[in-house]
């Protein structure tokens, strides 16, 4: 196996160290210090949460976080080993983690009450609402980004299209009466689908323009 390494990133007062030998294992701190320290640390806690839920940890059950070297994370943000082909047991074992990261998610917020959703502990931090709109924003985000964009743009907007289609046809009778407040906003289907629709039509609007500025010509709609 390769040498465990904590890759480090961050400035002024956030940083985060991640340990992509244990992928998904990651922890912050208000130094660089403390964010490996606290890496070191997860590293225990995010082996013994998989393993309570099914995931083997045989393979890494003898690495000892105190001998993880420590490196900045390369410019672009990419450690090495996120690099090389995927083998077919890594995209197993990464839904396996993902499905047990999740049920630990799910239970620890299941039954909580809406007062318990919104308060905050201090002012400059998150509600668990937050935390969580934060955390299903960011896989959306994320996912797009298994796309090849730029290269592909066509196939890219396609599959985000094929995905939106998806959600609309498999809508559930409740799906289509929601209600709700989301980011801090009031959103409805119906909302949702007409925001949908004026986005596209606003950004088509906007591409048009900047294709006339720059003097393209493009075929008649």
């Amino acid at each position: 196996m390769t040498e465990a390494a904590i890759y480090v990133q961050g400035e002024k007062s956030y940083w985060l160290a991640h340990v992509p030998v244990l992928p998904g294992c990651v922890a912050s701190g208000t130094t660089r210090e403390e964010a490996v320290a606290n890496a070191r640390r997860a590293f225990g806690a995010y082996r013994e949460l998989l393993e309570t839920r099914g995931v083997s940890m045989e393979h890494w059950k003898d690495l000892d976080s105190a001998t993880f070297t420590v490196r900045d994370l390369p410019p672009d943000r990419v450690a090495p080993e996120d690099l090389g082909p995927l083998q077919e047991h890594e995209l197993r074992d990464f839904l396996h983690r993902y499905e047990a990261s999740r049920s630990a998610l799910i239970s620890l917020v299941r039954g909580l009450s809406p007062g318990e959703l919104e308060r905050k502990p201090t002012e400059t931090t998150w509600s668990v609402r937050e935390a969580l709109e934060h955390v299903m924003e960011t896989e959306v985000t994320l996912l797009s980004r298994l796309e090849r964009w730029p290269d592909d743009p066509f196939n890219t907007l396609q599959a985000v299209h094929r995905l939106l289609f998806q959600r609309f046809i498999v809508m559930e009778p409740a799906d289509t009466a929601i209600d709700h407040h989301f980011g801090g906003r009031r959103w409805t289907t119906r909302k949702v689908m007409r925001r949908l629709l004026e986005h596209e039509f606003e950004h088509l609007g906007q591409i048009k323009e900047t294709l006339a500025a720059l003097g393209a010509n493009r075929p008649p709609e």
